[in-house]
């Protein structure tokens, strides 16, 4: 896990159920389980990477391996919380909320593996006009990877995720912004052989 920003989606899925709670007015649960319990998840996650990347380069410990081992404990914590306070007989949507969480589970796991993917009609986002250019279809395709993410914590956290401006955040985080940026790159990328033919 080199990249920093990783730490700030072990502290959102950290604290989902905590967000989810707050938004949906419950004001049941106690001040450690909604606030301090996440922190101490969110600690132990990043000291597991931590030490993850030491073992890493003690070669005791496989690169890969340090990134879901570190991410399993906060989304082990989120599933915990949501089924002790979410999924309970007394909530009336609570197929919905099933959905809604397996939806959003789905995403993130798509958005971790998006930046792995290689140049396919078959995998990743259907923008053929990066086939035939790997590097600016692995710029666009972390920078999704980031947003479906994000989109999927998002989902977790926010009870009003069927409404019609979350519907049109998670679209345009899904598939807009990684469209516009996919143009941006291939523009740049034709003005600089441009510039170089012209020179």
């Amino acid at each position: 896990m080199k990249n920093k920003k990783w730490y700030v989606v072990i502290m959102l899925l950290s604290f989902s159920a905590s967000i989810y709670l707050l938004t949906t007015g419950n004001r049941e649960i106690g001040f450690y389980k909604m606030y301090v319990l996440p922190v101490i998840i969110s600690t132990f996650s990043i000291g597991l990477d931590i030490i993850g990347r030491r073992l890493a380069e003690k070669d005791r410990l496989p690169h890969k391996l340090i990134l879901p081992i570190a991410m399993s404990v906060p989304v082990i914590f989120a599933i915990s919380q949501y089924g002790q306070y979410v999924f309970n007989q007394e909530n009336e949507n609570y197929t919905q909320e099933i959905i809604r969480v397996l939806v959003a589970l789905i995403i993130i796991a798509v958005g971790n593996y998006l930046p792995k993917t290689k140049p396919s009609r078959f995998v990743g986002l259907k923008f053929f006009w990066l086939l035939d250019k790997p590097v600016l279809w692995f710029k666009v395709h972390r920078l999704a990877g980031y947003l479906w993410i994000i989109s999927g914590v998002l989902m977790l956290s926010m009870r009003v995720s069927n409404k019609w401006f979350w519907v049109v955040s998670y679209a345009t985080l899904l598939y807009v912004i990684p469209l516009i940026y996919s143009i941006v790159l291939l523009k740049r990328e034709r003005e600089e052989q441009y510039e170089n033919i012209k020179n």
